[in-house]
C-alpha cells in the first residue's frame, strides 16, 4: 500500500486522542498519553532480525501506522499511513536495569498525534544474555490486550513459526462498521442509554468541593492526595466464587455488589454511578486485533436499604449487562450529552468512581468452608494494611480495584482525601469482605434486607445535617448555597429550600430580595462553579418584593413576589468585555453558525466538543491564554469561562 486510507475515528481512539490537546497544564507543550511494554530475547539476535520483525508488525498492524487528526470540517478521523521501515529510536548495551531510563528517553519528545509515527522502539542489548525490546506507543493506537497480541506475533516472527496469525479486523473497518448505516439503531440506542443516565446520576457521588487535580507541575510533584488500603484473603476469592456460581453471575459482579453497598454508605447516596473498565473485544474479528478498543461502561444501579441480597445482585449483574452493552460510544459526543444534561440540570456532573476487576489466575485449593455452628471464622484469614499509591487518575473520588491471583484475592480501594479517609477505606473493605462472606457461608441471608447487613456489619456511614436536602439524586448542602445567593450583587437576603412539585418530584427553589431578576441570580450563580465545581443551581427564583421578618420556608412562599422563573436568559446575551469578545469570535470562527451567547455553555448552545482545542487555539493566536479545552466542556457559561482569559503580550500572525 503506498496511499494513506482515512476512515472516522475509532470511537476507543477518541478519549486518548482528545486528551492530547486537554492533559497538559496551563501553557505545557502538548503531548499524547502514552503505554509501554518490554519484550525479553532470551537469546542474542542481530539487529536486523529484530528490526525486520518490527517491521513485519508494523506492515501487519494498521494502528502501528495510523494519525490521527481533524479533517477539513473539523471531524476526528484516522489516517491510515504506508508501512514504514522500523529502525530504533534507542540502541544500548545493558541490562534490566536501564529500562526506566531508555523508557523515559523514549517518551522525553512529545508525539504529535497528526504527523508523528504512533510507536517508537528502543534496544537494549546485554551480550551474552539476550536483550530487551522497549516499545512506547500512543494510547490511542494501542490498549493493553493489544500487547499481548502484539508479543505473541514478534515472537512467532523471530522464530520463523509458519503458523497463520489468526484473522483480525483492523481499527480502521471497525471504525467504519460502527458509523455504518447497519450500526444506526444500535447508536440510537447507546445515546438514550447516556443521555437517561446523565439525566437521573448524582452531580457526584460524594457531595463535597473537589479540589483541582494534583499532578507532576514544573518539576515538583505534590504529595499524593490519596490514600490506599488493601484487603488480602485467600477465603474470600472462593467465598466470591460460590456466590457467583449459585447466582449464575461472573465474581466480578459479587464484588461490585458489595462495593456497591460500602458505596452508598460511604457516600450517603443511594443511587451508584460506576466506571468499570471493557475491552470492547467480544466480537470474535476483535479477539487478535491491534488498536484502542478499550473503553469505560458506566453502570448505574439503586442501592436501596429495603432490598434484600438476592435482589442487590440481580440488580448489579442486570446494570452490568446493560453497561456493557452500551460501552462502545463515541466519548467526544456522550461529552457533549453529559454538558447538555448537567446545564438542564443545574450541575456539574462528575463520575468520579471507578471499579476494575482482573482475573489473573485462581488459588488451586479451596479453604474449607466453615458452618455456622463452626469457631473459625470465615473472615479469619483478612489481612488489611495501608499501601502505597500504586496508580493514580486524577479524576477518581473512589476507585476500587479486584484482583484474583495464586493467594486468593487482593481488594484495594483507594480515595481521595477530601472525602474519605485510610481508616474509613479499611473499614469498608473489611465490610466488603465479610458480606460476600456471609453470602457464601449463610450467615448473610440472602433474603435478608441490604440495611441489616449494613448495620451488623459496620460498613462506615456518611450522615447529614439538617440544612442538606435530596433534590434530583443530589444531596444539596441549602445553607451554604443560600450563603453563596445572598452574596450576589444586588441581593439584600436570600434562603434556598427543597419543595415538592405537583408533580411529586422535590425540587431546589431560591428565594432572594434585592433589585435583581431570576435570569440574574441563575447567571451570577453559575459562575460559582469555577471555584465550586460541586455547585448545584436551583431550579426555581423567586424574587420577592422584600425579605420576610422569618427566615422559614412558610415565610418566604407568603412574601410578596416581584418575579419568578427558571433563570435561563430569554435571549442570548452579547459579549460586553474584551474578554468576552474574543471569545465570542474564537467560538464563531471555528463553530460556524454558534450564537456564542455568554449565558449559555459552549456545548449546549451548539458546540462540538472535538472542536474545544480549535477555539483555544484561536483565543491563543489573538493573543488570549489562561483556559484549556476542558473549560469548555463543564456547564460554566461562555461569559465565565472568558472571565478566565488572560490576556498576553502580543497576538500571533
Amino acid at each position: 500500500m503506498s496511499e494513506t486510507r482515512w476512515a472516522p475515528m475509532l470511537w476507543g481512539q477518541e478519549h486518548y486522542w482528545f486528551l492530547y490537546f486537554d492533559v497538559p497544564a496551563y501553557g505545557a507543550d502538548r503531548d499524547c498519553v502514552k503505554i509501554t511494554r518490554t519484550w525479553r530475547l532470551d537469546t542474542d539476535l542481530p539487529d536486523d532480525t529484530v528490526l525486520a520483525a518490527l517491521s513485519a508488525l508494523v506492515r501487519r498492524y494498521e494502528s502501528l501506522r495510523t494519525n490521527f487528526l481533524h479533517d477539513g470540517t473539523g471531524t476526528p478521523v484516522q489516517a491510515v499511513r504506508p508501512p514504514w521501515e522500523v529502525t530504533f529510536a534507542v540502541r544500548t548495551e545493558g541490562d534490566a536495569s536501564d529500562i526506566p531510563a531508555v523508557t523515559e528517553r523514549l517518551a522525553a519528545t512529545a508525539f504529535d498525534p497528526a504527523r508523528d509515527r504512533p510507536v517508537r522502539f528502543a534496544l537494549i542489548s546485554a551480550p551474552g544474555q539476550g536483550a530487551w525490546v522497549v516499545a512506547t506507543a500512543v494510547h490511542s493506537a494501542i490498549d493493553g490486550q493489544s500487547w499481548m497480541v502484539l508479543e505473541r506475533a514478534f515472537h512467532a516472527l523471530l522464530e520463523a513459526d509458519d503458523q497463520p496469525f489468526p484473522a483480525a479486523r483492523q481499527p480502521r473497518e471497525q471504525a467504519e462498521l460502527d458509523h455504518s448505516a447497519g450500526k444506526a439503531r444500535y447508536r440510537e440506542r447507546m445515546r438514550a442509554y447516556w443521555r437517561d443516565c446523565y439525566r437521573t446520576i448524582p452531580q457526584g457521588m460524594f457531595p463535597d468541593y473537589r479540589p483541582a487535580p494534583v499532578g507532576h507541575f514544573g518539576g515538583h510533584t505534590p504529595p499524593s492526595p490519596y490514600e490506599r488500603v488493601t484487603l488480602s484473603s485467600r477465603r474470600l476469592a472462593f467465598a466470591a466464587e460460590r456466590v457467583a456460581a449459585r447466582r449464575r453471575i461472573a465474581p466480578g459482579v459479587v464484588y461490585l455488589a458489595a462495593f456497591g453497598v460500602a458505596l452508598s454508605a460511604l457516600s450517603g447516596n443511594r443511587r451508584c454511578v460506576i466506571s468499570m473498565d471493557t475491552a470492547n473485544r467480544a466480537d470474535p474479528a476483535l479477539t487478535a486485533s491491534v488498536g484502542c478498543f478499550f473503553q469505560p461502561a458506566l453502570v448505574v444501579f439503586d442501592t436501596a436499604a429495603e432490598d434484600t441480597s438476592q435482589a442487590l445482585l440481580t440488580k448489579v449483574f442486570r446494570a452490568v449487562v446493560a453497561a456493557q452493552r452500551y460501552a462502545r460510544y463515541s466519548s467526544l459526543e456522550m461529552t457533549e450529552e453529559r454538558a447538555r444534561a448537567g446545564h438542564e440540570r443545574g450541575m456539574n456532573l462528575r463520575i468520579g468512581v471507578t471499579y476494575n476487576y482482573f482475573a489473573r489466575t485462581r488459588p488451586e485449593h479451596d479453604p474449607e468452608v466453615p458452618h455456622r455452628d463452626d469457631a473459625s471464622d470465615s473472615t479469619e484469614d483478612f489481612v488489611v494494611e495501608k499501601a502505597p499509591i500504586d496508580w493514580q487518575d486524577n479524576s477518581a473520588d473512589l476507585y476500587l480495584a479486584a484482583e484474583t491471583g495464586d493467594d486468593g484475592v487482593v481488594l484495594s480501594m483507594h480515595g481521595h482525601t477530601s472525602v474519605t479517609e485510610a481508616d474509613r477505606i479499611a473499614r469498608a473493605l473489611r465490610a466488603m469482605g465479610a458480606l460476600i462472606a456471609g453470602w457464601a457461608d449463610g450467615t448473610v441471608a440472602m433474603d435478608a434486607s441490604v440495611r441489616s447487613a449494613r448495620d451488623r456489619l459496620g460498613f462506615p456511614r456518611r450522615e447529614f445535617g439538617p440544612d442538606w436536602v435530596l433534590v434530583d439524586h443530589s444531596w444539596v448542602d441549602t445553607r451554604a448555597c443560600a450563603a453563596r445567593l445572598a452574596a450576589l450583587t444586588g441581593v439584600t437576603s436570600a434562603a434556598v429550600f427543597a419543595e415538592r412539585t405537583a408533580d411529586g418530584e422535590d425540587r431546589l427553589v431560591a428565594y432572594a430580595a434585592g433589585p435583581v431578576t431570576p435570569a440574574g441570580l441563575r447567571a451570577q450563580l453559575a459562575t460559582g462553579q469555577v471555584d465550586q465545581p460541586s455547585l448545584v443551581l436551583p431550579h426555581r427564583y423567586v424574587v420577592c418584593a422584600q425579605a420576610p421578618d422569618e427566615e422559614s420556608r412558610e415565610a418566604w412562599a407568603m412574601a410578596p413576589v416581584a418575579a419568578e422563573g427558571d433563570g435561563l436568559p430569554p435571549s442570548p446575551v452579547p459579549p460586553r468585555t474584551s474578554r468576552e469578545r474574543a471569545m465570542a469570535a474564537a467560538v464563531r470562527a471555528c463553530v460556524p453558525g454558534h450564537p456564542a451567547d455568554m449565558a449559555t455553555p459552549y456545548l449546549p448552545a451548539g458546540g462540538r466538543t472535538a472542536l474545544a482545542p480549535h477555539v483555544t487555539d484561536h483565543l491563543d493566536a489573538a493573543g488570549f491564554t489562561g483556559i484549556v479545552p476542558a473549560d469548555l466542556l463543564g456547564p460554566l457559561p461562555l461569559g465565565a469561562v472568558a472571565a478566565k482569559l488572560t490576556p498576553t503580550a502580543t497576538a500571533r500572525k
